[in-house]
């Protein structure tokens, strides 16, 4: 899967130096491409929380995991070394699953804006 590129002006959302730059650029924009920007962010950030998430419970699964692999290990004889691989796998599928969330929440397409009414005809 490539890697999506995320837009400069979103990027410039999270460098808190270029705040300044980025508040003159959002205002010399028109309120459809404002509201496409603010898409973006918004997606931007979203994506940025789910991968956060994941993380977050990607380590709290291992340290279950390694947990209950320690307790496996002391209370069985012979080789059980591969129990100590399992919480690392478990926490390779967590942040795959969370990772490809996220790229999907991050490529979510703008809302449509509903057409303007007709006018009546007289």
């Amino acid at each position: 899967m490539p890697k999506a590129a995320e837009d400069p002006l979103v990027s410039q959302a999270f460098d808190a130096s270029k705040h300044a730059d980025l508040a003159r650029a959002v205002e010399q924009l028109s309120p459809e491409e404002a509201a496409f920007f603010l898409h973006r962010l918004e997606a931007a950030l979203k994506k940025r929380k789910l991968q956060l998430t994941g993380y977050l419970v990607a380590l709290g699964a291992w340290l279950v995991a390694m947990t209950l692999a320690m307790a496996y290990y002391g209370t069985h004889t012979g080789f059980v070394h591969w129990v100590f691989a399992v919480p690392f796998g478990i926490v390779g599928v967590i942040l795959y699953g969370f990772g490809h969330w996220a790229e999907r929440v991050g490529r979510a397409p703008p809302p449509r804006t509903p057409a303007p009414p007709a006018p009546e005809p007289k």
